[in-house]
């Protein structure tokens, strides 16, 4: 995990062990990188991550303050992180309610984001992931052809895809292209993710591939909106 994630993690943990709410004050850099033994730069830097995402904010000559409840868990799809670590990285523990591993045929659709022929056996794995054992996501991966063997032989229920990908299997994740859309939850899904039927889930579609352009991963995640907020860095054009 990158060192600011780590620290930030420290720091929302810090928060939650300490009570603070809405409207309280972190302790001063210098107070607080000796309490969570980190530098003050790379403090400084975890900060501005969770300024960017709206949790706190800094008044000049007044310090830093909570400025959002820190009950959701937090990703900002300029960074290209997967649920282990957002989940970890909003101080979380992850885990995984349900592990199903199949052989499907790739329809249009999957064969179209993996570049592969259609009607070809591929392997997919389904997910219930939980975040301090609540059900928040709902994971459905298809993997391309060349991740198959290895996956297979994963016993971790729990494993992170990215870490497999990038340390199990040597390969480096560089791009992922998302489309988020509401979807009315079903009562499958419900069931699933302990939520309210025909309420809308956050439905994220996205293709996951390596430095070279090649398909890695293309995944479906339903995310309840209520544990999850998603935060996208624009810039206006000049």
């Amino acid at each position: 995990m990158v060192s600011h994630i780590k620290i930030r993690k420290k720091i929302i943990d810090y928060i939650k062990k300490n009570s603070l709410k809405v409207g309280d004050k972190l302790p001063s850099e210098t107070v607080l990188s000796r309490e969570l033994s980190v530098s003050r730069l790379t403090l400084r830097e975890s900060i501005n991550v969770l300024k960017g995402e709206g949790f706190v904010y800094t008044v000049h000559g007044k310090g830093t303050f909570i400025s959002s409840d820190l009950k959701h868990i937090s990703d900002t799809l300029n960074n290209n992180m997967g649920i282990t670590e957002m989940i970890e990285s909003a101080g979380s523990k992850p885990g995984t309610k349900d592990f199903e591993r199949e052989l499907v045929t790739a329809s249009k659709e999957i064969a179209n984001n993996l570049k592969i022929d259609e009607g070809i056996d591929v392997l997919v794995c389904k997910r219930i992931r939980t975040a301090d054992s609540k059900p928040v996501v709902y994971s459905i991966d298809y993997f391309a052809p060349r991740l198959v063997s290895g996956f297979l032989n994963i016993k971790d229920k729990n494993i992170s895809i990215y870490d497999f990908i990038e340390k199990d299997s040597g390969l480096k994740i560089v791009n992922s292209i998302v489309e988020i859309i509401p979807y009315k939850c079903t009562s499958e899904l419900a069931r699933m993710l302990e939520y309210k039927e025909d309420e809308p889930v956050l439905k994220l579609i996205q293709s996951i591939t390596d430095e070279k352009g090649n398909p890695l991963i293309y995944a479906i995640e339903y995310l309840r909106p209520d544990c999850f907020k998603i935060l996208v860095s624009r810039k206006r054009k000049v």
